[in-house]
């Protein structure tokens, strides 16, 4: 019966998170990354189109509720400056839902992240007007990431790597959009 609980308690050490980090509600998060002229679907794939256009960004995220023991959700804007093929600024927010819980959170403490909302540019991005899919490029767009990250358990600092995307969601924004592939550190407090 002892080991039954002792391995009951191991896993639920293992699928919780560490008291630590459930007190951490703000994070800020210092991004560069790399245009990549590919569609969402296929960055995953490694088929990955670079162009000569990078970006430098700092974000602000806020744990605003807990769902449960493995989700949490925020808010999050950003601020991003484009340069090389591009120069403009991009100010985006989502709303994201990051799972919390993996088994090897021991070891490494990792999340996982997916967020929508909404994209601003200053002007119409160069290379979104480029692409032949783009019929009428714009400045607003609807914002997704997709991100992970890494960290030493209980720390306050993690490695991020994230997949910035600007989309027109099939038209209803005007046009498809643009891809940014981006890594960088975040700071919880």
């Amino acid at each position: 019966m002892r080991l039954l609980l002792a391995g009951a308690v191991a896993v639920l050490a293992l699928a919780s998170p560490p008291a630590a980090l459930a007190e951490k509600e703000w994070a800020v998060t210092l991004l560069g990354g790399q245009y990549s002229g590919s569609k969402l679907l296929e960055v995953p794939a490694a088929k990955v189109d670079f162009k000569d256009s990078y970006t430098v960004g700092l974000s602000l995220s806020y744990e605003f509720i807990d769902w449960g023991k493995h989700i949490r959700w925020e808010l999050e804007g950003h601020f991003l400056k484009h340069i090389g093929e591009q120069d403009h600024v991009e100010l985006a927010a989502s709303i994201n839902a990051r799972w919390i819980t993996f088994p090897w959170n021991r070891y490494v403490e990792t999340t996982a992240a997916v967020g929508g909302g909404l994209s601003v540019t200053t002007e119409v991005p160069v290379l979104e007007k480029r692409d032949p899919s783009n019929s009428q490029a714009g400045t607003l767009l609807h914002y997704l990431l997709l991100e992970a990250t890494f960290g030493l358990p209980n720390s306050r600092w993690s490695v991020v790597t994230r997949i910035h995307h600007r989309s027109g969601i099939f038209g209803l924004f005007s046009h498809s959009g643009s891809n940014v592939i981006s890594a960088g550190l975040r700071y919880r407090f």
